[in-house]
């Protein structure tokens, strides 16, 4: 590398090219990775962890993904759905119950059969819209806030606590 090369290097106007020479006269480091790290740990500096620019990403565990909760949602016709029900919330999964086309008095008759359910499993029955109630045993938190509450209380008064 001539003089002129250099100069025009240190100022900014041209690319330094190493040679040879130079990578013979700064050795490489040959440590070890580990032995850096281990360095590193211990207090101790050295001039190779200052050439060091790798640095170890964790790999994701795909064994700790918690399984995603499946909400099972049923619309009753008669009574015998209701024992469909308590089974679905028996296995720990939350249920949405449609009353839109079953007979009211069926539909109360369930309501009272999937509340002592709901009871028995220290769950929650919330009414999340009109005649659609959301039953979640005790591992489903829910977090729901209904418009008018007076109205919550009076169609479900065994809610109050």
């Amino acid at each position: 590398m001539s003089f002129l090369d250099k100069v025009c290097g240190k100022l900014g106007l041209m690319d330094t090219v190493d040679t040879d020479e130079e990578f013979k006269e700064s050795p490489l480091p040959t440590e070890n990775v580990n032995e850096t790290k281990s360095k590193k740990a211990a207090g101790t500096s050295s001039t190779a962890t200052s050439f060091s620019n790798v640095i170890n990403m964790p790999k994701a565990n795909i064994t700790a993904v918690k399984p995603s909760v499946k909400v099972i949602v049923v619309e009753p016709f008669s009574f015998d759905d209701a024992q469909h029900i308590a089974d679905h919330l028996k296995n720990h999964k939350p249920v949405v119950v449609n009353f839109e086309n079953t007979d009211q008095e069926v539909a109360r008759r369930m309501i009272d059969f999937i509340s002592g359910t709901v009871y028995a499993l220290a769950g929650t029955i919330k009414k999340v819209g009109n005649n659609i109630f959301l039953c979640t045993p005790s591992n489903v938190d829910v977090a729901y806030t209904p418009k008018n509450e007076e109205e919550s209380e009076l169609v479900m008064p065994w809610l109050n606590k």
